[in-house]
């Protein structure tokens, strides 16, 4: 049976690797979907259904772990990942122009993927144990939707250490919910949460900065791949405090020089970190280096070669940072008022931020503001 599951695997990733590299019309990727239909066939006399499930690095067909799986099916993996799908379930009947279809829309960059009558796909949520399917995905009540991000994150942070990989099926998931909230609420402030404790600043502010960032993308037209990956890194770009005494994160009195050079490792210790998960997107430790360095340079970390410029997307984040930041209450200053936010950010932040991208975050918060 094993060798059957990897056939259909090899066949199926291979269609999708083809298509990718000419088009859904090409002869190869016909033949590739036909030897796919006939390998199903077989394994369907035993199961009514063929699961397909990405977990972390690997890939698992009904439930049997394949090893070595080869090019093609990493890079399906790396598709199914960029959508947002850990599971993909294919049901008895399929027919060759579904299997087309459903290849064709997860390679489209700009679409998500549509349901099909015998293709479902969905989320394997590994931290409840349990999955989610697509056509059963609720965002529920928009005002209590951040929160329970934030409760997400502060699960997805606790495991974080040197010793273990990140989770990142519970990030994919948050920004699905925060892209898919977008289309029905306007105004990104109902989706900013309010940080109770500081305790909780951390992840509280990450999810902030993670909408933010979305809504940024959004307003200047970003597609959704890399929308995506935008607020899967903006989730992370403090993730290196994780590291840091946690006394000093949260001390009352105003830092002193030792506290604030530690501080300020966070950039190092979280790009380092998650420069070494593999399928996690190459923005996260960017962001995660990049977004205290300012659009000057003269920020943090230190840059001996001057002539590094700071990645559009870490000042997308930067911006997002500092703007929570501003409004949250913090142990050594209180919160500001929105208006009085942007105005600081406007008039006393030179060389801060990507003027063009300040300029339109700005108008884009005075539109939300004025209904």
């Amino acid at each position: 049976m094993i060798e059957t599951l990897n056939e259909f695997l090899l066949s199926f990733s291979s269609a999708v690797s083809n298509c990718s590299l000419y088009s859904g019309e090409h002869a190869s990727v016909s033949e590739f979907i036909t030897k796919t239909i006939d390998v199903l066939n077989i394994l369907f006399n035993n199961s009514d259904s063929v699961e397909i499930m990405v977990i972390e690095d690997d890939i698992v067909v009904n439930k049997t772990l394949i090893r070595n799986a080869g090019i093609h099916v990493i890079n399906l993996m790396k598709k199914l990942k960029r959508k947002g799908i850990s599971r993909v379930d294919i049901l008895k009947g399929v027919e060759f122009n579904e299997i087309k279809d459903f290849i064709v829309s997860l390679l489209d960059k700009e679409k998500t993927v549509k349901g099909y009558p015998h293709i479902v796909t969905g989320i394997v949520d590994i931290r409840l144990g349990g999955q989610k399917l697509a056509e059963d995905f609720k965002i529920g009540d928009i005002s209590k939707l951040s929160g329970l991000q934030a409760d997400g994150v502060r699960e997805i942070f606790t495991g974080v250490s040197h010793f273990k990989k990140l989770e990142t099926y519970g990030l994919e998931e948050i920004v699905l919910k925060f892209a898919a909230a977008f289309k029905r609420e306007s105004n990104v402030l109902k989706l900013l949460c309010p940080v109770k404790s500081t305790s909780e600043y951390t992840y509280v502010h990450a999810t902030n900065v993670a909408v933010l960032s979305m809504f940024q993308a959004e307003s200047l037209g970003v597609r959704e791949d890399l929308k995506h990956d935008i607020g899967i890194a903006a989730l992370l770009h403090d993730v290196g405090k994780v590291f840091i005494n946690v006394n000093i994160l949260e001390k009352k009195e105003k830092l002193n020089d030792r506290e604030w050079n530690e501080i300020k490792l966070h950039t190092v210790y979280g790009s380092k970190y998650l420069a070494k998960i593999n399928g996690l997107t190459r923005l996260a430790p960017i962001v995660a280096y990049e977004h205290h360095l300012r659009f000057d340079g003269k920020g943090y970390p230190e840059i001996k070669n001057n002539s590094r410029k700071q990645h559009i997307c870490s000042q997308i984040v930067a911006i997002s940072d500092y703007f929570d930041a501003l409004r949250s209450r913090r142990p050594y200053r209180k919160e500001q008022e929105f208006e009085e936010i942007l105005f600081l950010m406007k008039n006393e932040s030179e060389g801060m931020f990507n003027p063009f991208l300040l300029d339109n975050f700005i108008k884009s918060m005075f539109r939300v503001l004025s209904g």
